[in-house]
């Protein structure tokens, strides 16, 4: 019995060691798929917001005639962000909160603007001479960088260097650039 147990226990240590170490592999492997997952959840969620601040910029430009109110109440990148937020990123809800109030009081100002040009009411100042608008953007762009900053904070993306969202055409004219450094997978 002995020369049994002195056979045997040596063969469960290492069969149980064996198998310890093959349950923490998994685990480890479980949890660098899900960073990976949620890290390319947070890019494509940044890259949504970057096609947002275009269809902004689109739409301060364009008039709104072609288009009904419900069409632009939510555009569908932002749309898309937000879907992503609740999947991926619950933590973001206030700042996406924030992000959807700005983008109604945007568009509400959007369409004051049209109305009144249609209405020839009053000789309008374009935008880019409207303090109104510029405090607007103002606050929206600031809604838009406080989300990329804590996204880059959550996937782990925080040492590269940002650029804010606002008049920077190489960030908002270009939907081939993506969100995702040069220098990552």
């Amino acid at each position: 019995m002995s020369a049994t147990l002195d056979f045997a226990l040596p063969l469960l240590i290492v069969t149980a060691a064996l198998a310890v170490a093959f349950v923490l592999w998994r685990l480890r492997v479980a949890f660098a798929r899900r960073q990976a997952r949620r890290r390319a959840a947070g890019y494509q969620l940044m890259d949504c917001l970057k096609a947002y601040t275009v269809w902004i910029d689109w739409h301060r430009d364009e008039p709104l005639m072609h288009a009904k109110p419900d069409a632009l109440t939510v555009p569908p990148p932002l749309a898309q962000a937000v879907r992503i937020k609740e999947e991926d990123f619950p933590e973001l809800s206030p700042l996406m909160l924030k992000l959807l109030h700005t983008h109604r009081e945007l568009m509400q100002y959007l369409w004051e603007q049209n109305i009144l040009r249609m209405t020839h009411a009053a000789t309008l100042a374009p935008h880019y001479a409207d303090p109104r608008y510029h405090q607007l953007r103002d606050t929206q762009d600031a809604a838009l960088d406080s989300l990329f900053l804590r996204c880059r904070q959550l996937i782990g993306d925080d040492e590269t260097e940002w650029k804010r969202t606002r008049s920077d055409f190489s960030f908002s004219g270009d939907l081939n650039v993506p969100s995702r450094p040069s220098n990552s997978p």
